[in-house]
């Protein structure tokens, strides 16, 4: 799985973004965490009748324990226009902390808890969404996760009515490696973030991995609030690519 830190959003060009804490792929519907030293480099675009924002993100493991780990993000977002404004600090803080599976027995599933879209624009892009995730590897039937999330700003929180919105499930999918030829591999991956609001969203794809640590997401996103989305689109294609450096070992 990725670490794109991809799960926050703000008010930008009339609409939201999906930040990225480490994420399946549109929500951070995942217990992973990015590893002790291994900083995570995304970028990510999402376009159709109407796009969001490029987000350029950065997350990295910060905790050297085996049994627990801590990774800490930030997204930057551009174009950073909101209305006939400017958006003075367009950046969005994420972190969340958790054990990876088998960690403490065998077969313990994955956990943690974390916080996105902590956003520095009062009312603007302070969502500051609690979430919690738990997740195990079935074999060959892949890796499964659920889990659940709540905005502590219930302003933005809404949905299409204006109605308080901040409550909902998270759940994703990733199969197992497919070994094919001339790149490292591929996984398909699928998660929904339930949801009235502008991050209620179901989506699927694949990732090309080109090398271990370089990898290239691409697929649909549908939306379950189009009018809360740029343009109005009830979905729109992404790309996403991503590169781990492991700074620890250097």
């Amino acid at each position: 799985m990725r670490a794109l830190g991809i799960a926050a959003a703000f008010v930008l060009c009339g609409s939201v973004a999906q930040a990225t804490p480490s994420t399946v792929y549109w929500a951070p519907s995942t217990p992973y965490l990015q590893p002790f030293g291994v900083l995570h480099v995304t970028y990510d675009t999402y376009f159709g009748d109407g796009a969001y924002p490029i987000d350029v993100g950065l997350t990295m493991g910060v905790l050297p324990f085996d049994k627990l780990q801590l990774e800490v993000g930030f997204d930057l977002f551009y174009p950073t226009i909101s209305g006939d404004e400017a958006m003075v600090f367009p950046i969005q803080l994420n972190a969340k902390v958790g054990t990876p599976e088998d960690k403490l027995f065998a077969g313990q599933p994955g956990w943690s808890v974390g916080i996105y879209a902590v956003g520095f624009e009062e009312d603007v892009n302070d969502y500051n969404i609690l979430y919690a995730m738990i997740g195990k590897t079935l074999g060959p039937a892949g890796t499964f996760s659920v889990g659940g999330y709540y905005g502590l700003n219930g302003d933005l929180m809404r949905d299409a009515s204006g109605g308080e919105a901040r409550v909902g499930v998270m759940a994703g999918w990733s199969s197992p490696a497919i070994d094919v030829p001339l790149i490292d591999k591929l996984l398909l991956a699928a998660d929904v973030q339930s949801g009235d609001n502008a991050f209620g969203a179901v989506g699927g794809g694949v990732y090309f991995y080109f090398t271990p640590a370089i990898d290239l997401l691409t697929g649909p996103v549908y939306f379950f609030e189009s009018s809360l989305q740029p343009g109005g689109s009830s979905w729109l294609w992404t790309l996403q690519l991503d590169v781990d450096l492991d700074l620890a070992s250097r």
